[in-house]
């Protein structure tokens, strides 16, 4: 549907990998019930359109962009299918001829090449969107020629079958913008042809991406199947992927100890260093010139691996975002449903560094992810069967030091995994849960998380404030107010933390009781008599404190839940509590109608 001149090889590669990272994206953010189309249905299940019809192949794919090259061997009707069959199809860039896929079959469904023409010719209608083939399905897909930056840098992309059903689009325009940069124009385009088309379903099979560089680095994606359904300009109503991996490979880091030093000031000199001094068009553009890079100074281990067994996500819908992403404005405050990224479903997560797993996910759960004009305004997020393996995280992080870093840090990280022994913090296994609240109209925000940590403890807190609507955080912007004087208006509503012993404080104890020559349990009696001394003195000055000083040495003798609840009658803002921290610090318990109340288990 584009109209642009024809692009560079870089920009033509940089689009192939930006396109192929969006259909990777989508598929891995998709309903409990079943959808009435499924990836089976379009991947395996035999497909017959009765009223199919022979059409011009050659027609066909003259109605393609022109900044598009086609080519193929042989073509057919085949009436069992009602289907056009296309052997060898290939397709790629005028700017680039190398540059290209190669499908060894398509099978093409009902093909209007007549609105075909009109869509990417742009003389389409603009707003309706036409009907351009029934069914396409490309078989045996690879990428050829991705090369660039004289061969330092290449991808490759694969699909067993990719089949589009039911798809329509429309013509559109982008109207030119001054000082636009030529990443921007990228963006803007990909907006735009998002925005563009929809259909009905389409899945994919066995989809590789490959990355190197000439430093050593790769990086390898898989996806088993993907499927998506109902489609519209930006919004899906269900999307899906089973099967993903994700393996980055980086250069090796070994280096004499003699020039260990030098390694340290090398490492400020990556390519995230690099970016972050780059103004944001010209750091996508290296981003995108060098994926590879990017991607694996991120990893840890000589190979950090992803998997992911399925992933779902259900009524996600960002046409509002591309539609003025497409514009290259900002839009004004009174949109605010500009995205919303729908109910997600993750299972089976793992995280493994050099072969070593660091981290596991039974199931995640992303009941709301929507936004307020740009900003979040409900997020939730539940975590079951979460495990951090931290002591095999810190071992690998020691294996891949420098070895003059290691010889400097081996003390560090042995005395590290004593205390975690110790403590029993060398595998935390439990269920975590997230929630965010903001309230554009009124300026209300809440935040909350809480986690149960076998063995460990139990622990949640939560904070919720008041302040400016986003109107009023508009006004302060445009007018330049000063942070400082923007958040005078922020005041606490409410707080609370609560922590639960279940286990945590025996372990604590012994291993500090250790240390100075005592046991476990004298320890702790010794510091819940210093607690309830320290609060009696204390007490002098408030009376609350004194309270709040038993419920703290309630909890370190004998275990249980502390809770500690801020309620104050009347939202405090966070200047006055500043205020009277520093002048009256001992009326802070009344001002926050502060509660510490301990509860025996």
């Amino acid at each position: 549907m584009l109209k642009a001149v024809a692009p560079s090889r870089l920009r033509s590669v940089r689009n192939v990998i930006c396109v192929t990272f969006g259909i990777f994206a989508a598929h891995s953010c998709a309903s409990t019930t079943a959808p009435s189309l499924t990836a089976q249905d379009l991947l395996v299940a035999p497909y017959t359109y009765a009223a199919g019809q022979p059409f011009d192949v050659d027609a066909f794919l003259a109605a393609f962009p022109s900044w598009l090259t086609t080519s193929y061997s042989a073509a057919e009707f085949d009436p069992e299918q009602g289907a056009m069959v296309i052997e060898n199809f290939r397709f790629g860039f005028a700017a680039a001829p190398e540059l290209g896929f190669l499908a060894d079959r398509a099978v093409v469904w009902d093909a209007d090449v007549d609105s075909m023409t009109a869509v990417f010719s742009g003389t389409a209608n603009n707003t309706a969107k036409a009907s351009l083939f029934d069914r396409i399905a490309l078989e045996g897909l690879r990428s050829e020629g991705m090369q660039w930056d004289g061969g330092s840098e290449s991808a490759s992309i694969s699909f067993d079958k990719l089949v589009i059903d039911g798809l329509a689009a429309r013509s559109y325009n982008l109207a030119p913008k001054a000082g636009v940069g030529e990443e921007s124009k990228i963006l803007r385009n990909m907006a735009a042809v998002m925005g563009s088309f929809a259909y009905d379903g389409a899945a994919y099979s066995n989809f590789s991406l490959r990355l190197a560089n000439s430093s050593g680095e790769r990086v390898e994606v898989d996806v088993a199947e993907a499927f998506a359904r109902g489609y519209d300009a930006g919004a899906v109503a269900f999307q899906s992927a089973s099967g993903v991996t994700a393996l980055i490979h980086s250069a090796s880091d070994d280096v004499p100890v003699e020039v260990s030093e030098k390694v340290k000031g090398k490492r400020a000199e990556g390519p995230y260093a690099k970016i972050l001094n780059l103004p944001p068009s010209e750091a996508m553009n290296e981003v995108l010139r060098r994926p590879t890079a990017m991607l694996a100074a991120a990893a840890v281990g000589e190979t950090t691996a992803y998997e992911i067994d399925y992933t779902e996500a259900r009524g996600a819908d960002l046409s509002g975002a591309l539609l003025w992403l497409a514009r290259w404005e900002l839009p004004p405050i009174t949109e605010t449903n500009l995205i919303d990224l729908g109910a997600q479903t993750m299972l089976g997560y793992r995280e493994s560094w050099d072969g070593q797993l660091i981290q596991s996910i039974e199931r995640t759960e992303i009941p709301a992810a929507d936004f307020y004009w740009l900003v979040p305004a409900q997020y939730d997020v539940v975590y079951s069967g979460y495990t951090q393996e931290i002591g095999q995280m810190f071992g690998v992080m020691q294996n891949r030091m420098p070895p003059g870093f290691s010889t400097e840090a081996a003390p560090q990280f042995e005395e590290m995994f004593a205390v975690m022994n110790a403590l029993g913090l060398e595998r935390i296994a439990g269920d975590m849960d997230f929630s965010w609240r903001w309230n554009g109209e009124t300026g209300d925000a809440a935040v909350s998380t809480s986690s149960d940590l076998i063995d460990l403890l139990t622990n949640d807190l939560g904070i919720s404030v008041g302040g400016p609507t986003l109107a009023e955080w508009d006004v302060m912007a445009r007018n330049d107010t000063p942070m400082a004087a923007a958040v005078t208006d922020i005041s606490l509503q409410g707080f609370n933390f609560g922590l639960g012993d279940r286990g945590i404080l025996d372990r604590a104890f012994a291993y500090a009781a250790e240390e100075q020559g005592m046991t476990g349990p004298d320890l702790r009696q010794s510091m819940s008599a210093m607690a309830r001394l320290t609060g009696a003195q204390a007490g002098e000055m408030n009376p609350r404190i004194e309270s709040y000083a038993g419920a703290v040495a309630d909890f370190i003798a004998g275990g249980g839940r502390i809770d500690i609840v801020a309620a104050p009658e009347t939202p405090v803002d966070f200047m006055t509590l500043q205020s009277v921290g520093q002048t009256a610090p001992q009326t802070l318990p009344d001002v926050l109608n502060l509660s510490i109340t301990h509860t025996a288990e």
